[in-house]
């Protein structure tokens, strides 16, 4: 008899539901926002203040849905509670933009925190998302807390399921245009994504991360940026790079004997450092030389081609993903050649990334990044202007290579072995103490003009 009752008052509001939709939901301009705001508390579990919706919005099982104070929804956007016993929180000022949908499954809960804003033909669907306060998600985003199984080839991958995680991004985010989120991720507080970024692992806080997968470039924070204070023990001369490295250096051997100390496999810090160190040398070489560009590509994993990983001066081509095959364009046949190679005028010669000219740049140096003579990427510096750059200056770019190939080599190793974690700090802490002296003694001669 309960159940009866149950199911004639759950048919009953969904008439209802129906009816009140059908009657306001078409209604144009302040007239029908006005009707809205009035007639759709009645069918909302919680209806606030000043909400404004506009016309054309499709809403399903509006039982379950809480829209917060001064919340906007525009045109084409579709709230579908599809899901049993699920419920889409709305928190104040909340703004939904043109044609986003939002779609639960069974048993789900999709929240999206006060002051955030959800741009055009953004999707979320999935068991569980929860998106922060204060957060800017940017048109076409794809949002998807739910993954198909499909391990038995034998079945239609429609009829083996679907495995649920939950996405969590936190507070005062910002996801660029085209983003794609993928179940079982968190973006960490303050964090932003470049356009395009495909997001299959967890991002720490104030990251920076672009890319296809995406990978933290940057960190936000000040303090992870730079180094206040340099050790006397560190930095013996006023050289701008060798200081810069040595900065970076010191916070590496630093970093590390705080993760041996306090180990977490699942603590990302030594990942950033070791990104800020790859930067800061690109950015002191950079200064150094008086170069435009400096830039590391690194070998994909089918092994045929080239992309950028860290770049100052052609961030551009980590969001495009542009992947250079061996051979072709000058990166290419930098690799295939392994020997360094002199550009003066690039127009001159083929280049696969249109980025670069895009960029205008003139003059170009490049060499293979070698570990145990195997070619694992590019190091290439170019100008806009014209330049003939001179043997001392390839055998700097020379030795910074040999400094980055150990560098993301050893970061890769670490990183994606955590059970050699502690040998793997206990690497880095050594390489900075039997860095420096080198470092120092390489620019001193680059300097003052002693390289023979």
């Amino acid at each position: 008899m309960n159940a009866v009752k149950a199911l004639s008052t759950s048919q009953w509001f969904c008439w209802k539901e129906a009816v009140v939709i059908t009657l306001v939901g078409w209604v144009p301009l302040s007239l029908g926002r006005s009707l809205r705001g009035l007639i759709y508390r009645s069918i909302f579990a919680q209806f606030g203040n000043a909400v404004q919706i506009k016309s054309g919005v499709e809403l399903i099982h509006t039982s379950g849905i809480t829209i917060g104070n001064k919340v906007k929804i525009d045109r084409g956007v579709s709230l579908r509670n599809e899901g049993q016993n699920s419920i889409i929180r709305l928190g104040n000022s909340v703004k939904l933009d043109l044609g986003v949908i939002i779609k639960t499954h069974s048993n789900s809960e999709i929240e999206i925190g006060d002051c955030t804003y959800i741009g055009p033909y953004t999707c979320l669907s999935g068991k569980y998302i929860k998106i922060g306060k204060d957060c800017r998600i940017a048109s076409h985003l794809g949002i998807y807390a739910n993954n198909h199984t499909f391990i038995d080839p034998n079945r239609k991958i429609k009829e083996q399921g679907s495995t649920y995680k939950g996405i969590v991004i936190e507070d005062d985010c910002w996801l660029a245009s085209g983003v794609r989120i993928v179940d079982g991720v968190t973006v960490g507080q303050g964090s932003v994504i470049g356009a395009g970024a495909v997001v299959t692992k967890d991002v720490p806080p104030y990251s920076i991360a672009v890319g296809v997968p995406a990978k933290v470039i940057k960190s936000r924070k000040p303090s992870e940026q730079a180094i206040t204070s340099i050790p006397e023990d560190v930095a013996t001369n006023d050289n701008p790079l060798s200081v810069s490295l040595s900065r970076s250096l010191a916070e590496v051997e630093r970093t590390s004997q705080q993760k041996l100390q306090y180990p977490s496999p699942k603590d990302s810090a030594i990942a950033v450092t070791l990104q800020n160190l790859l930067y800061k040398l690109l950015e002191c070489t950079g200064k150094a030389m008086n170069v435009t560009t400096v830039t590391v590509l690194l070998r994909t994993e089918d092994q045929q081609h080239l992309e950028v990983c860290a770049s100052v001066g052609l961030e551009d081509e980590i969001a495009a993903g542009i992947k250079i095959p061996f051979g072709r364009g000058f990166a290419g046949r930098v690799a295939v050649n392994c020997q360094p190679m002199i550009v003066e005028d690039i127009s001159t010669i083929e280049i696969f990334s249109p980025i670069l000219r895009n960029k205008g740049l003139r003059s170009i140096l490049g060499v293979p990044l070698q570990i145990n003579g195997q070619v694992v990427g590019v190091f290439h510096v170019g100008t806009t202007l014209p330049r003939q750059f001179t043997s001392d200056e390839i055998k700097l770019i020379r030795l910074m290579a040999n400094c980055i190939a150990f560098l993301v080599t050893r970061a890769e190793i670490t990183l994606a072995n955590v059970s050699q974690a502690s040998e793997g700090l206990y690497w880095w802490s050594n390489l900075a103490c039997l860095l420096n002296p080198l470092w120092q003694h390489h620019c001193n001669s680059f300097t003052h003009g002693k390289y023979a």
